[in-house]
């Protein structure tokens, strides 16, 4: 697959004309349902745009069909089914996007299958990628819906506080799969798409609209448009919280080194994190002290550094799923 190329787009920015709501699915039939509900009460900024909703299932059984034939039978909008039969996160998101150019969409409205959009969310990324005459990708913010009654001291760990600093149109230089819109012409023209070497190891978004912001697309930012991520009992754990920082550092690391080749940065960077992680276990010894929700969140970004260190060390795809999502891999 391309990686992109490094001209900068025409000036001319795309019109939006007919936006097609993608959402990568695998044997996540709750969440998706849920997903596809709110999709049923979105509207665009313009009566004359066209919307579809594009659903790729990284499953070869089709496991999710039945879910999403369920939600065709009362949408307002058309609903395009696809099974990816290769596995991995980046086989799955470029059939996505192949599937959107397919049906004609001019723009892609990307969110993830364990996401529920506000009712304004499309209105709000189309209103923010017209009104700014810089903005070549617009992202917005995913907040955390919990659901069911859990302890405070998982609800408040850093994994799931999701709360933004960010300001209406700030320029960013990356986004992700959870909230973004965008031109089909950043694929067909520019060629820059999902990096297989990513496989099940996460942060192939990342890697995708950093290359993007490269090329010449800006990200801007909104407040406005909102999704928020499904969090259950399969999450909201110590032992899933503890393997999602670690893993986020890992793919972090990996994505900063993996095609460096000054080996002077690199060792000073592990040397860096060496400190860092020889800090945070000091600081654990006394955490407890603040309370069981400080001394896991410490934990956590001990974790995390823990993943920094490894990936810069070992710079090589790893399989996030392993230890996360039911541990599912290429079944």
């Amino acid at each position: 697959m391309p990686q992109g190329k490094t001209a900068q787009k025409n000036d001319i920015k795309p019109k939006v004309t007919f936006v097609a709501i993608a959402c990568n699915t695998f044997r996540r039939f709750e969440m998706l349902k849920r997903c596809l509900s709110s999709l049923k009460n979105q509207k665009s900024a313009d009566n004359n745009i066209k919307i579809e909703i594009v659903v790729v299932d990284n499953d070869k059984y089709g496991s999710s069909k039945e879910i999403v034939e369920e939600a065709m039978a009362d949408s307002p909008y058309k609903i395009n089914y696809f099974i990816e039969e290769k596995r991995g996160l980046s086989s799955a998101r470029n059939r996505l996007l192949k599937e959107c150019i397919n049906i004609g969409a001019s723009h892609i409205a990307i969110l993830d299958d364990d996401d529920i959009a506000d009712s304004s969310w499309l209105s709000n990324l189309i209103n923010t990628y017209n009104s700014n005459k810089t903005a070549g990708v617009v992202s917005g913010p995913e907040y955390t819906f919990f659901d069911g009654d859990f302890p405070g001291y998982l609800t408040n760990n850093n994994i799931f506080v999701k709360s933004t600093t960010k300001k209406e149109g700030e320029l960013r230089k990356t986004s992700s799969t959870h909230n973004s819109f965008f031109p089909v012409e950043i694929m067909t023209k520019s060629g820059i798409w999902f990096d297989d070497s990513f496989v099940f190891m996460g942060g192939e978004d990342g890697d995708f609209f950093s290359r993007v912001t490269n090329a010449g697309y800006p990200i801007i930012f909104t407040q406005n448009a909102i999704v928020r991520e499904i969090n259950d009992k399969h999450r909201v754990n110590l032992k899933w919280i503890l393997n999602r920082n670690y893993y986020n550092g890992y793919s972090g690391s990996y994505l900063k080194f993996r095609n460096k080749t000054n080996p002077f940065k690199l060792f000073v960077y592990i040397l860096k994190m060496i400190f860092v992680i020889l800090s945070d276990l000091i600081i654990l010894l006394f955490s407890i002290c603040g309370g069981i929700t400080f001394f896991l969140n410490i934990l956590g970004l001990t974790y995390k550094n823990s993943g920094k260190l490894c990936g810069a060390i070992l710079r090589k795809p790893i399989n996030y799923y392993d230890k996360l999502n039911g541990g599912v891999t290429v079944d």
